[in-house]
């Protein structure tokens, strides 16, 4: 299985190049200590993603406290192994980082918290791009 920081950065580029197809200019920041993966412009201002990657269908983890209510989120699902050899398409989910607090999306399990596959993969979220600002 690939390294979490290789599933990072199949995330960020599959969103940073959905993105792109969608008409937004994009720049991707790199980086260990970043707050953000990725500013897109629209119209005279700029938006700020979050991209989160994840292989399995469990959950994509993710701190409360470092949620901000003004980056759009884009949780990316890439597949088991076996369904990216079929060809299987990546799922993309957009949430607000507002949603995510006012909803109360993220959970605890012991000491982690995260947000569930199967709290995202609901007509809410699951492609919803429109959610964001139109370039």
């Amino acid at each position: 299985m690939a390294s979490k920081n290789t599933t990072h950065l199949a995330g960020e580029f599959l969103v940073a190049g959905e993105l792109s197809r969608r008409g937004y200019p994009v720049s991707i920041t790199f980086g260990n200590a970043k707050s953000v993966d990725i500013y897109a412009d629209v119209g005279n201002s700029t938006i700020k993603v979050d991209a989160k990657a994840g292989r399995g269908k469990s959950n994509w983890p993710i701190e409360k406290s470092r949620v901000d209510k003004n980056v759009y989120y884009i949780f990316v699902y890439l597949q088991t192994r076996n369904r990216i050899r079929r060809n299987v398409a990546p799922e993309y989910f957009v949430v607000s980082g507002e949603e995510i607090l006012s909803k109360e999306l993220i959970r605890t399990w012991r000491t982690r918290q995260g947000i569930r596959y199967s709290t995202l993969n609901t007509a809410e979220y699951k492609e919803r791009w429109d959610k964001l600002p139109q370039p």
